[in-house]
């Protein structure tokens, strides 16, 4: 007798045995048992998660001579030709292959009659998304108003390339990756019909590889199977399905979060000479470090499920915040992988940097390290030492156990700045940046910008001084649409209110101070009262002899 694969030997033959579909199941039972039944139905999902025996079972319940009901009985002719793919109520067509616009007629021409035999005529398209535009034209009118003896059953793993004008008159169902665990445990039911004892380590590695898909699963425990020879162990299952054992990824992550790089090396050599899947190395080692942090997050630090304390154990050197940097790195090299020259290596770098990495301490953990200062602490600027400074000369102590390969080399002292210090502080540091991105967006004006002086008064204006001369520059600056380039740049570092811009003028030059006699002139009796009763100014003094001025009490000269 021919070997029958244990996809199809195992194909669930009622609702009840669908794996992981538990929420689609109940609502497609309570159609089923309430006669609400919608004329098209959208089921999709990735391969092999139940989409078309969900169909075949919705078409069993309906058809079947003791329903509509949630349990077909199996026994019936119905129920048995559904089951074998014969029966002339339930047409199963590819979508695949009837692509064009003439088989889509053609099948809602067929959808007009009455069924054969049982209540309803049930058309199961698998692949929809393969029909043409035109077909899915020549559907849409059959969908809008259905013949109420016609249902659709719809499956699709790309659902978006469904039109709207389809999804909107259909029920839409998303078929769920299965989790491994469900997967496993199902696997370990079907190893216990079949006979074979299997190690619980090998049926999740075989889950795990199956990503999410039972017919995957069952398609790669078959392949096992016929090579284990009645017994499934890890060790035969990592070897056949070419990827990393559990008991060396968690020797792996504790050599990384230990600090050991020195054991990488041999590691990868052993993924290379083994032919490991290096992507599900590293989606695996992804999925541990996520599983360590939430439990770390959740404070689950005890015992709990034996697979998660064992990897919360292995990565127990590690801090929450070195936990989502290893898995920031695990993931950036998940992406670089993928155009790598040499996988490797670039595995090899990645993990030795992963293993190299400072430790992040808390701040309060971090400052308890520091030791106590005295209560009359000496100033560092004095140059004075303090009690527990080490002595001169000496080398840095080495770090203890636990601490990381942290050192510190001197504590530096800092002062508080108080609320208006730190508010100039920071001012001081937008107007460079504003200054920078001025100088960026106008590369023209960058001479007169460079010597500009840019400020804010109390009114929060902001002024921008050219240097003296600049003439040009400030009518350019001082265009509306330029000073709202300006404001925007200030408002994108922090900076708002009005911009002014202004040309600086030059300095006056400071008058030479006048001569003795040229003072004595301007300030002489005579002189002011010419100047009160005549008009004008004195413009110049001219030496002259030096005979006293009129009005002056001075002697005649001999």
């Amino acid at each position: 007798m021919a070997h029958q694969a244990l996809a199809r030997k195992y194909r669930p033959s009622t609702f009840d045995g669908m794996v992981g579909q538990d929420a689609i199941v109940l609502t497609l039972k309570n159609a089923l048992s309430s006669g609400k039944i919608h004329p098209a139905y959208i089921f999709s999902g990735i391969r092999g998660v139940g989409k078309t025996t969900a169909a075949r079972l919705f078409a069993r319940g309906l058809n079947c001579q003791a329903g509509p009901t949630a349990e077909p009985c199996g026994r019936c002719p119905s129920c048995e030709e559904i089951a074998a793919g014969r029966s002339m109520d339930v047409l199963e067509i590819d979508g695949a292959t009837n692509t064009k616009a003439e088989e889509a007629r053609d099948l809602m021409q067929a959808a007009r009659y009455m069924p054969a035999r049982d209540r309803f005529r049930v058309f199961i398209i698998d692949e929809v998304h393969m029909l043409s535009t035109a077909a899915f034209n020549a559907l849409l009118k059959t969908f809008e108003e259905p013949p109420p003896h016609a249902v659709f059953l719809l499956a699709t793993t790309e659902p978006h390339k469904i039109p709207e004008t389809i999804h909107s008159r259909a029920q839409h169902f998303q078929f769920r990756r299965v989790p491994a665990p469900k997967v496993a445990a199902y696997l370990g039911e079907v190893c216990g019909a079949e006979g074979v004892e299997a190690e619980a380590a090998a049926l999740d590695l075989v889950a795990r590889s199956g990503e999410g898909s039972v017919r995957d699963s069952l398609t790669l425990l078959d392949r096992l199977l016929t090579s284990g020879g009645g017994r499934l162990d890890e060790a035969m299952t990592a070897e056949a399905l070419g990827v990393v054992g559990r008991a060396a990824l968690l020797g792996l992550l504790a050599a990384v979060a230990a600090g050991r790089p020195s054991e990488i090396p041999t590691f990868v050599d052993d993924v290379r000479d083994r032919g490991r899947n290096h992507e599900r190395l590293l989606n695996d080692m992804v999925s541990m470090v996520r599983t360590a942090l939430r439990r770390r997050l959740a404070g689950q630090d005890g015992p709990g499920d034996e697979d998660e304390t064992e990897v919360s154990g292995a990565l127990a050197p590690l801090s929450e915040e070195d936990l989502l940097r290893l898995w920031d790195l695990l993931t950036s090299t998940q992406q670089r992988l993928k155009g790598a020259p040499d996988p490797d290596a670039l595995l090899e770098i990645q993990l030795t940097k992963a293993a190299l990495l400072p430790r992040i301490l808390p701040l309060d953990q971090l400052l308890g390290r520091v030791p106590a200062a005295s209560a009359q602490e000496v100033p560092r600027e004095s140059g004075a030492r303090r009690p527990d400074d080490p002595p001169q000369g000496a080398p840095p102590e080495a770090p203890k156990d636990g601490e990381g390969g942290l050192r510190f080399k001197a504590l530096i002292p800092f002062t508080r700045m108080d609320e208006k210090e730190a508010k100039s502080f920071e001012e001081d540091e937008r107007l460079g940046l504003l200054r920078k991105s001025i100088g960026n967006r106008m590369p023209l004006l960058a001479p007169a910008l460079a010597s500009a002086t840019l400020s804010v008064d109390p009114e929060g204006v902001l002024h921008l001084v050219l240097p003296p001369g600049s003439t040009t520059a400030a009518a350019l600056l001082a265009s509306p649409e330029r000073v709202k380039i300006l404001e925007d740049l200030a408002r994108e570092v922090g900076l708002t209110g009005r911009f002014a811009v202004e040309n600086g003028r030059p300095e006056p030059e400071e008058a030479a101070p006048p001569k003795k006699d040229e003072g004595r002139a301007v300030e002489s009796p005579a002189v002011k009262n010419v100047l009160k009763l005549l008009g004008g100014k004195v413009v110049k003094v001219t030496e002259g002899a030096a005979a006293p001025l009129p009005g002056e009490d001075d002697a005649e000269p001999e």
